[in-house]
């Protein structure tokens, strides 16, 4: 006597789908999350060493390419150029204190700095330099160093982040 499997044919078609069409998405799926999450963390990590919103240093970082089930990359652009030190005055814990020959904005202070409203109607955090031609010059924080290291911080273990992604999105598919 012999048993007869019933539904073969539809569980052989259904695991090629899954192989064409499943893995492809949740790969790209998994690479779009691990890219976005470390995006957060490095946004956050630098926002709290600068010691400012993490909304003013998000507008830096940009996933320009998103990874697609054909096309498994994604691409991530920042602004790693400085950032005016007024910006710095957007979190409501950092004060503003002028003191004799320097100015201190939230953490970080400024020989020779002062505050001035320009022509074109901004504010900015201006500071006096030795030269005679264009002495005065904007207050700026560096941000190439830490949004660099922050990055690589992040995406440091990345394979490994994408490959747990990628589990957790086949399982959840199926």
């Amino acid at each position: 006597m012999g048993s007869q499997v019933t539904g073969l044919k539809e569980l052989q078609a259904s695991l090629k789908k899954i192989a064409r069409q499943t893995v492809p998405k949740a790969a790209a799926q998994a690479i779009r999350t691990v890219g976005r999450q470390a995006m957060n963390k490095a946004v956050k990590s630098v926002a709290a060493e600068i010691g400012v919103n993490q909304k003013t240093i998000k507008g830096r970082a940009k996933m320009t390419a998103k990874p697609t089930p054909s096309r498994l990359q994604a691409t991530i652009k920042v602004n790693r150029s400085h950032m005016p030190m007024i910006r710095v005055l957007e979190r409501k814990s950092n004060r503003l204190s002028p003191t004799k020959g320097s100015i201190r904005v939230g953490k970080h202070t400024v020989q020779r700095g002062f505050r001035q409203r320009l022509a074109n109607g901004r504010t900015h955090i201006m500071y006096r330099q030795g030269r005679k031609r264009y002495g005065i010059d904007v207050a700026k924080v560096p941000l190439s160093q830490p949004l660099t290291q922050a990055f690589d911080r992040e995406l440091k273990n990345y394979p490994e982040q994408v490959q747990a992604e990628l589990a957790k999105q086949i399982a959840g598919k199926l």
